[in-house]
């Protein structure tokens, strides 16, 4: 009796790794392999239709807990420069000098990057406070990749991102609200 209760207890673990170990896959498949993918097939896959349902309600999903004190993801609120709309993108987000920098995972031909361009502003909720932010550019190097911690920076790396919007406080917020850290100096990998 006791070794059938330790086969089947083994078997309980295996099954239990074997779901560990896939749910692992797929989020490193999301993290690394999707933006890869997508840069290089946009149009191709914006124009299938499940993939498209799918992207949309996997946004929705994370403007939902984005700028949030919880969340490293920020939430970007910004206007269409046709239409006028307002829209929000959930985006890793993280304190670089004077503001934050955005990793452009998909490249510069995302409706939110070219929106912020256009506007030259943008709000940001992130870690449950909201910033008005200005001036974006895009930089990319080691500089702008030590900001991050090692473990996101591992992430961007093997997702093939370099390149980041840095935006900067506007001025009169910053004189109003304390000003975001500096970022961390880390050694040169």
């Amino acid at each position: 009796m006791s070794t059938e209760k330790h086969v089947g207890a083994q078997r309980l673990a295996g099954i239990v790794v074997g779901v560990v170990l896939a749910v692992a896959g797929v989020v490193l498949a999301w993290l690394v392999l999707l933006p890869r993918i997508f840069r290089r097939n946009r149009d191709l896959l914006l124009r299938f239709g499940p993939f498209k349902r799918f992207l949309t309600r996997y946004n929705d999903m994370t403007r939902k807990i984005s700028g949030t004190e919880r969340s490293s993801w920020g939430l970007v609120t910004h206007v269409g420069r046709r239409s006028g709309r307002i829209y929000q993108t959930s985006l890793g987000t993280y304190p670089y000098g004077d503001g934050f920098l955005l990793p452009l995972g998909y490249g510069t031909h995302t409706d939110w990057y070219r929106n912020m361009m256009a506007a030259r502003t943008c709000t940001l909720a992130w870690k449950g406070r909201t910033y008005q932010l200005e001036r974006p550019a895009v930089i990319s190097g080691p500089e702008a990749m030590r900001a991050w911690p090692m473990r996101d920076r591992i992430l961007l790396r093997l997702a093939g991102m370099h390149d980041f919007v840095w935006l900067h406080q506007r001025k009169q917020q910053a004189t109003e609200s304390p000003q975001v850290e500096a970022p961390v100096q880390h050694a040169a990998p």
